[in-house]
């Protein structure tokens, strides 16, 4: 009982939105009939006479209902209240906070998708009045109106875009759903969209049926999906580099400023933008990795031309004795821990900038992992392989097998040993691909690698790479690719 009082603070803690209260003002919106809806609102920093600015409406989740005028600001909200933020992206940001037992757009269960209705919610109804009347009395750009919102708020931001797409000039729902019949109405906004693979609440389906339903009607909606991410897909989605710089790029009625005019070449792109299926690294620790890495890249590209180019994940990116290992070849590593076929397809360029002289690709126990299916995987290195061929038809690529690790039922073993089977149909008509075994080179008999080989169960030691080296020097000799 001693201790009520602390976890009593710490709960306190947990419930405290991270923003100071005076960042946002609390405000009340009364309609003519009476109704009331709570709501706050950050105002840009130094209000210029005369000027105009963005505004963006966030809705929250479920759990954010009440009636304090406060709790709505826990996610998303701290994002736009951080001074850098304020300092590169003035805006007026609206929060309104939903009454309890009420939602944003018709919506029976997190599961469905909304049923859409004639009439907004009433709170809908509300929030949209406390908008008109913002117009109405403050320096709000009318063409520069933004909405964003998560699980409920990410219903919600559907809603609205399909009730009212010629209001919105851009739009950013995360982990929600809406209505499939009636999104092709919203083709026309700029839209990028998040949704978590593993998320229990709102199953991810909920995203993707929009994605494909405004793709069929003509629209160009980006989505992020993020493989092992569950329901809080919004940390992630609320933290993406290239987020705020898209959405205040866009304006109403003109045509939607892409990904990448505002992105480094060399950043990671939302998954839609990926060529091939199957599921792309997700987290801002690999967003970090991918740029930082192919950045390097860019600058040795002079340095590496013509080199023998390994190309893959972690146990790629891990070889740091390369050099050592093969001192008869100019080697270049290209690989990338955590990453996927997918991946690899959308970075094919840091490979075929420098002309290698050959190609090692290592890859696909991430795919896996992720939940793709061993036919999508060899799809990706099929479509890997052509374009290497295109590129030099004389080229010779050594495709290494998907190595062993530790065991995971229904994934590893029984997943890896189908996925190799279908590179051995896949590939053994293509004179300029050889393959080396890794699975049998390091398989202990039951599906998985040795410790002493592989300590983690995953990724080799010294003597692992050692014993992969010794595989590798006879197909590189016999391919004559020596420097």
């Amino acid at each position: 009982m001693k201790f009520r009082p602390f976890l009593i603070l710490l709960v306190a803690l947990a419930l405290t939105p991270l923003v100071r209260a005076e960042d946002y003002e609390a405000r009340t919106f009364t309609a003519p009939d009476g109704a009331a809806l709570n709501y706050r609102l950050l105002s840009p920093k130094n209000l210029e006479a005369g000027k105009k600015y963005p505004l963006v409406l966030f809705l929250h989740g479920a759990g954010e209902r009440g009636t304090d005028n406060a709790i709505q600001l826990k996610h998303g909200a701290p994002l736009f209240a951080k001074p850098e933020v304020r300092e590169k992206f003035p805006c007026f940001v609206l929060v309104p906070q939903c009454p309890p037992d009420k939602t944003w757009s018709p919506v029976k269960g997190w599961t469905g998708p909304s049923n859409f209705s004639p009439e907004p919610t009433e709170p809908m109804k509300l929030v949209l009045g406390a908008l008109d009347g913002l117009l109405k009395d403050s320096p709000v750009d009318a063409d520069r109106l933004y909405v964003t919102g998560l699980s409920m708020g990410g219903y919600g931001t559907w809603d609205l875009v399909t009730r009212s797409p010629e209001r919105w000039a851009a739009a950013a729902p995360i982990c929600g759903g809406g209505d499939a019949a009636r999104i092709a109405a919203a083709k026309d906004v700029p839209l990028w969209a998040f949704h978590g693979a593993l998320d229990p609440t709102v199953p991810p389906v909920r995203t993707r049926e929009l994605i494909l339903a405004l793709r069929a009607a003509g629209g160009q909606p980006m989505f992020s999906d993020y493989p092992y991410v569950k329901h809080d897909s919004w940390l992630i989605a609320y933290a993406e580099p290239e987020l705020l710089p898209w959405m205040f790029a866009q304006k109403r009625g003109q045509p939607a400023v892409p990904f990448t005019a505002i992105a480094s070449p060399l950043a990671q792109p939302p998954s839609s933008l990926c060529p091939g299926d199957g599921p792309m690294q997700s987290g801002l620790w690999f967003r970090t990795a991918w740029r930082k890495h192919r950045e390097q890249w860019a600058k040795d590209k002079d340095a590496d031309q013509g080199a023998v180019v390994f190309f893959g994940d972690s146990i790629t990116q891990g070889w740091k004795l390369l050099a050592q290992d093969f001192p008869q070849l100019k080697v270049a590593n290209r690989g990338i821990s955590g990453d996927t076929t997918r991946g690899l397809r959308t970075r094919l360029g840091d490979v075929l900038d420098v002309h290698p002289r050959a190609v090692s690709i290592l890859i696909g126990t991430n795919d896996l992992d992720q939940g793709a299916e061993p036919e999508v995987v060899v799809t990706n290195l099929r479509a890997i392989v052509a374009d290497l061929h295109k590129a030099s038809a004389d080229m010779p690529i050594v495709l290494n097998k998907v190595m062993p690790r530790g065991p995971r039922p229904e994934f590893f073993p029984d997943k890896i040993k189908a996925l190799n089977a279908l590179l051995e149909a896949a590939f053994k008509d293509d004179a300029k691909v050889t393959l080396c075994d890794t699975w049998t080179l390091f398989e202990n008999g039951t599906g998985t690698p040795k410790r002493e080989e592989f300590p983690d169960l995953l990724h080799p030691n010294a003597a692992g790479y050692a014993k992969w080296t010794a595989a590798l020097a006879p197909i590189f000799e016999k391919l004559g690719v020596a420097k």
